[in-house]
């Protein structure tokens, strides 16, 4: 009985990191392709966004705890899906070209 407890907390820890991950996600992809959109360079963008998000989310309860790359993968998802084509990124390989990128530029940051 107690394993089944167990699996129930972990399920309910990683359904915590997943919204805190997709909400970070979204709340990126809208800076970065408004920065874009704004005429911002690709690396404008992403230290602007990236130094928003650390400020927005700072705060919040299991950041410090997030896992890195499952957020590098979310952010270069949504980020390739809505504004990728405006900095000529596109498909699978666009998407680990920009979590490369982003992840090199998170721990520089």
């Amino acid at each position: 009985m107690s394993f089944s407890l167990n699996i129930n907390s972990l399920s309910a820890i990683e359904n915590k990191d997943t919204k805190l991950i997709d909400k970070i996600s979204k709340d990126y992809t809208k800076k970065f392709c408004n920065s874009i959109a704004f005429g911002l360079s690709k690396e404008s963008a992403m230290n602007f966004s990236i130094a928003e998000n650390k400020q927005v989310f700072k705060n919040k309860k299991g950041i410090k705890t997030i896992n890195k790359e499952l957020l590098a993968e979310e952010i270069a998802i949504s980020t390739i899906e809505n504004c990728g084509f405006q900095i000529n990124l596109y498909g699978q390989k666009g998407i680990e070209e920009f979590k490369n990128y982003y992840l090199a530029k998170d721990k520089g940051s």
